[in-house]
């Protein structure tokens, strides 16, 4: 974890495109060790 968020979600989507849009925010947020409200913020930006 050594990625700010805002890297390991564009990471993320790149790993796992398709489970971007099917699961819940708060359950990404939490695999990605942010909240649900930090990720709301990232999402926003990109």
């Amino acid at each position: 974890m050594q990625e700010d968020a805002g890297a390991r979600y564009q990471q993320f989507l790149r790993d796992f495109p398709k489970l971007a849009a099917r699961l819940p925010q708060y359950h990404i947020a939490s695999h990605l060790g942010i909240t649900p409200t930090q990720l709301s913020r990232i999402r926003k930006k990109h």
